[in-house]
Formats: C-alpha cells, structure tokens, sequence
C-alpha cells in the first residue's frame, strides 16, 4: 500500500459505483480499489446517498437470472443512484458468464453512459481477450465475444483489435467507431499494459464511456486514479475486532475444477475439520480451521442455474448453523451465490474492506444482525493457484 496522507492532500474525485452481477464480482472490484489506496465498501443492499466510501460496490445479484429477468433487476438497483454525481464501473464475469448484453442495455437505458466499451481481460489471473474471442484458463469453449454482444443486446456492437489497441491510433479509431453509431464497443486486451491504452483511448475519445469488465480493467483504473490523485487511504478502524487467534471457517461453494484443486490441496496439507455437505450430513465437531463444501460436481455438470442456487442455499444453511455452534471469528466465503446467501442469514449488510490479501480478494469486517463482528475474505471460485486457500489463511492469521 501507498504511503498514507491526510485527506487535505488528496485530489477529489467523484464517488465510484460498481455494480457486479454477483457478489463475489462486486468484491474482487471493491479489493483492486482498496489496493490503489481508495477507501471501499460492498453493498448487500443498494447504499442510500451519500455514498460512503470512494469505491462501492454492489450486486444486482442477477448472474443466474433469465435475461429479461436480470435487466430488470440491474434497472432497479442503478435507477434510484443514476443522477448521483458519480462514475459507474459494470464488473462482468473474465469467463463471461451471465446477461451481458441485457445488463448493458438497461444501463445505457438510464444514461449512464453514451456508449459502453467492454474489455473483460484479466492478465494477472490469465485471462485474455484476443480478436474478440476469450482466453482463460479452465474455458475450452470458444467465446467470441462480439458474437455473444450482438445475440445478447439491441445495440450495435464493434470490436478494437489487439493491433488498434497497441496502436497511436486507438483513440481516434475508438472515437470513429463511437461516431459510426456503435454503442457497445469490445477490447482486446492480454497485458496490463493493454488494459491500460484501453483506459488512454477511452479518456481521450469517449469520455462519457460506461466502462465494462473483469477485476482486470478496474484495477487499471484505479491504480490510474490514485496515481493522478497522488492518493492513499489510511486502513479503516475497526471498531470492533473479533480475536486474532480465534477459529476460521472456510465455505467454499464453487464448483470450478481450481476451486476442487484448493479444496485438495488444503485437505493435504494442514489439518482441518471438513464436512461435506448433503442431506444425510451431520456438521459436528470443530476445529482451529473448519471447510464446508459441497460433493464435487460431475464432469460436464453445469455449475450455473437453479439446481446451483438450490445447492448453495443448502450450503449456507449448513455454514450458519456451524457459525452459531463454533462462533469463528473469520470466515472465507468462495463462490458468489455462496457468499450472498451466508451473508444474507447473518444479516450482514455491508462489508468495509480493509485490505487485498491477494488480487481480487479483499479481507473485509462486518457486523451481523446480533452485532458479533467477523473478518470476512470473499474469493471468486476460480481464482487463484491450487495453494490459495492454504495462503489465505496464513494472511488471516497474520
């Protein structure tokens, strides 16, 4: 982190909205702004102006919706804050899943922007967009991302090349391409350095852009803020700390093949009480480090959709009884829908983010509904190396 200041230094800016289609989305984007030194908060609920911190995120919790059903759900979260005076960030997911194009348009709906440009590039997590279509890893299906706007969206729908973007001209092909009627406007982008001409182009040709991406693009941005702000944020209090040396509980709710590599790899290297969660599962027991996760899924199982939403829920049914009896102290919660309905059965309504214990993973406190207070590290499921969740809890700990 940056050297800390007084707020009197700092150049102003307007508040930022992120809104992400779950909410593990909206903290990987909360956690990239916190590393650039902006105070962060994450919404369970739409926040009531003003807006507390420099970096909100929140979730219109729609990733698993039919695609009318999640346009309507993301105009009812943004309608009530789109005249604040602020900038909007739309988090996507880096291996494009859910209602991209329908989401966009209810935004542009609201004039949040003129015209949106899409790059959902992650380098640091290898993730890639080159002519248009998707490289990550785990995703062998080719995704060409024009194609999945133009089936997806009202809008027309161009492309920036990886050569435009790499360009002296990417600014002006941008603003041609504005000019030309296109409203919703893909990027490439495989290196941080792409991300950031992304950023260049945009500010110079489109200035009144809805920008739209993974964790990738925002944290670009942010670094590209605080820098231009020669801004930090000094750690919040936390005025209420739960006690350092007190038991972690890992939920871990997706279904990704990375996130069954962690699982395994934990379960070999460090003692943990682990329950698997079915029907017939009593969760007894307890320990320093606890896991709850579901049976793996089957190959070729979809890990989206109602039968998903279902397991989660029985999954976070499992984790709140296993909090109450074992009262840890922290908890990692991994998998978007996971996190939403753990958190929504303690009451917890918002997260403050502290800190990035590793990219896209903040390390957040909150409070519940009976006021006992948690460390809370949100981890998107396939993020990280198999070693992640062994890494993450010595941060905790330490």
């Amino acid at each position: 982190m940056a050297h800390t200041h007084t707020d009197s230094d700092a150049v102003a800016m307007k508040p930022l909205l992120i809104l992400a289609d779950d909410l593990t989305g909206a903290a990987d984007s909360a956690a990239r702004c916190r590393h650039a030194g902006f105070s962060a908060a994450i919404f369970l609920q739409p926040p009531q102006p003003p807006l507390p911190a420099d970096a909100n995120a929140l979730t219109s919790d729609s990733r698993h919706l039919p695609a009318h059903d999640a346009a309507q759900r993301v105009r009812a979260v943004a309608a009530p804050l789109a005249d604040l005076d602020a900038r909007w960030y739309t988090k996507i997911d880096s291996t494009l899943r859910g209602n991209l194009g329908s989401e966009l348009d209810a935004l542009l709906d609201l004039e949040i922007g003129d015209c949106a440009v899409i790059c959902p590039a992650f380098p640091a997590q290898g993730r890639a967009l080159i002519d248009g279509s998707l490289i990550a890893p785990g995703v062998s299906a080719q995704i060409h991302l024009p194609t999945l706007l133009a089936a997806q969206s009202r809008r027309a729908v161009a492309h920036l090349s990886l050569a435009e973007i790499r360009s002296d001209s990417a600014a002006r092909r941008l603003h041609e391409i504005s000019a030309s009627g296109a409203q919703l406007i893909v990027a490439d982008a495989a290196q941080d350095a792409d991300l950031e001409a992304v950023l260049t182009a945009v500010d110079a040709a489109t200035p009144k852009t809805l920008l739209c991406g993974s964790a990738g693009l925002i944290g670009a941005w942010a670094a590209r803020e605080a820098k231009a702000a020669a801004r930090s944020v000094p750690v919040p209090q936390i005025e209420t700390s739960p006690t350092k040396d007190a038991a972690c509980l890992l939920v871990i709710g997706s279904g990704s093949s990375m996130a069954q590599r962690q699982i395994e790899t934990l379960l070999a290297q460090r003692t943990v009480t682990a329950w698997t969660v079915a029907p017939d599962v009593t969760c007894d027991g307890a320990g320093d480090t606890m896991l709850l996760c579901l049976p793996s899924p089957a190959a070729g199982a979809v890990l989206d959709g109602p039968q998903a939403r279902a397991l989660a829920a029985q999954l976070a049914d499992a984790a709140v009884q296993v909090i109450k009896r074992t009262a840890p102290s922290s908890l990692v919660l991994s998998g978007g829908d996971t996190a939403m309905h753990v958190l929504a059965r303690l009451g917890v309504e918002r997260l403050t983010v502290i800190t990035e214990l590793l990219p896209g993973m903040p390390l957040c406190t909150a409070v519940d509904s009976q006021d006992r207070a948690y460390r809370i590290v949100l981890k998107p499921g396939s993020f990280g190396t198999e070693d992640t969740l062994i890494t993450l809890l010595e941060l905790i700990r330490n």
